[in-house]
């Protein structure tokens, strides 16, 4: 019986030692604590509050406002000033939950991806917790945004500030989420001030950012671009001045 309760607790430990250096290569799916999901901190990084102590997690580099199909190197940054092995997952949602466009892979040694429900999960492997480094981590990824009309997509993340003591005790684990629009459609009208007619005043205030005296915003410059060739020149002040002479 002795030796049964020796082989059964060396057994029990094995499994406890394989669950955690499992999830030192990368948490399960669905923990990054977006509409529906736990986090690490509910099924095992429990020593400390959700969002507790002086860490962070932060994404970073994304756009305002993104432009259907295009592809943009994104960050995932932990940090805190007393931990030193990091870890982390994150999933980008639509309005309805969906998935928000296509996350990838930007640093095979150091991120994988992982699909549960449909949904695209980034997240650490084992070389890229930077066992021993201080202060923090990050790690890129690419996000291709979704096709028109798809509208706002929302990034959450979920952070593991940890202490490397190969345990889940004495881990900090955060969350964050950033929402990112979509560009609206661009119509080149010729109305560049924007007071519904099409008249000299627009060919003015053409010129004059031709001429660099005046900065247009990006809705300007998308409803002076007649030829479409993304600038403002003297073949859109043609343009203009036939729409306006009929």
């Amino acid at each position: 019986m002795r030796n049964f309760n020796i082989t059964s607790t060396i057994f029990i430990f094995g499994l406890l030692f394989n669950s955690l250096q499992a999830y030192s290569n990368g948490p399960p799916n669905a923990r990054t604590g977006a509409p529906g999901e736990l986090t690490c901190q509910n099924s095992c990084h429990s020593s400390f509050a959700l969002n507790s102590g002086t860490g962070n997690v932060a994404i970073e580099n994304a756009p305002a406002e993104y432009t259907p199909g295009e592809t943009y190197l994104l960050t995932v940054h932990v940090t805190h000033p007393t931990q030193h092995r990091w870890g982390f997952e994150l999933c980008a949602r639509t309005e309805s939950n969906g998935q928000g466009g296509t996350v990838s892979v930007a640093q095979p040694s150091f991120t994988t991806t992982g699909t549960q429900g449909g949904i695209t999960y980034l997240k650490h492997i084992s070389a890229g917790t930077f066992n021993g480094q201080t202060s923090g981590a990050s790690w890129n990824f690419n996000w291709t945004a979704p096709s028109e009309g798809t509208g706002p997509i929302t990034f959450y993340s979920a952070g593991n500030a940890a202490n490397g003591n190969n345990s889940t005790s004495g881990d900090n684990i955060y969350t964050t989420s950033l929402t990112v629009t979509e560009m609206e459609s661009c119509i080149a009208t010729g109305d560049v001030n924007f007071d519904l007619n099409i008249n000299v005043l627009d060919i003015v205030s053409v010129v004059s950012a031709i001429l660099g005296n005046t900065e247009f915003t990006p809705e300007q410059m998308c409803a002076g671009d007649l030829n479409g060739d993304s600038s403002l020149d003297v073949l859109d002040i043609v343009i203009l001045v036939n729409l306006i002479v009929g």
